[in-house]
This record gives C-alpha cells, sequence and structure tokens, in this order.
C-alpha cells in the first residue's frame, strides 16, 4: 500500500492564501474599472481580469495539486510581476487610494504565499511527493 504523505501546514496556507487571492484580485480589478461611459473598455478590461483569474488559477489549482513545477513557476512569475506592479501601484495609490490599498493588500497576500512556498518544509515536500509520483 502506499505511503500517504501529509501535506504540511505551509503549503495549506499558500493555497488558502493563494484562492484567497484569486478573489481578491478580481475585486480589485473590478474596482479598477474607470467610469467611462464606455462599454468596450469595460468588456476589455473584463476580458483581462478573466484571463488573469484563469491564468493564476490554473497554477493555483496545479500547486493543490502537489506539482513542484508550478509551485516554482508561480514564485518566479510573482517575483517577477513586482517590477511592472509595484510603479503601477505607487501612481495608482497617489491617484485612488483605495484601489491602491486594494492592490497592496493583494500583493501582501501572493508574497506571504511565495513566503509558504519557499518554506524549506515546504520545498522539501514538494521534492519528495514529486520523486515519489
Amino acid at each position: 500500500m502506499p505511503e500517504i504523505i501529509t501535506r504540511p501546514k505551509e503549503v495549506e496556507y499558500a493555497i488558502k492564501l493563494l484562492l484567497t487571492s484569486l478573489v481578491f484580485g478580481v475585486v480589485a480589478g473590478f474596482t479598477n474599472i474607470s467610469a467611462s461611459t464606455d462599454n468596450d473598455y469595460l468588456i476589455i478590461y473584463s476580458y483581462i481580469i478573466l484571463l488573469g483569474l484563469l491564468f493564476n488559477g490554473y497554477f493555483v489549482y496545479k500547486i493543490s495539486q502537489n506539482r513542484n513545477w508550478a509551485r516554482k513557476f508561480y514564485i518566479v512569475f510573482t517575483l517577477l510581476s513586482l517590477i511592472y506592479y509595484v510603479p503601477q501601484w505607487v501612481t495608482l495609490f497617489t491617484s485612488v487610494p483605495f484601489n491602491g490599498l486594494l492592490q497592496m493588500v493583494n500583493i501582501l497576500i501572493q508574497l506571504s504565499a511565495v513566503y509558504f512556498l519557499l518554506h524549506k518544509g515546504a520545498k522539501e515536500w514538494f521534492q519528495l511527493v514529486n520523486n515519489k509520483g
């Protein structure tokens, strides 16, 4: 009978934070939509939010399925995306503070998840699970 390896609490925390970030990201994204009367802008921005949700959701799903490659990709992608989002966040925070705050909270949630995914116990567990499978 195969040995069942329990998921460490760091991985559980990371998955819960990633799911929270997905929901929070959608809320933050829709609050950033301009109050423009142009429906084309709303439709395009909604598709961008949907694509971001599907992209991030896919990797959260794969991480929850114990895929180490997804964990590594998500960590690298999140850290690299800071290069784009931090300057944008500063501009957003000065022009629309509430939206900037929502964006900042979402970034902090994602960075917390990355911290847990980089934790020694999580890293070793992902390697062990992938070597057994």
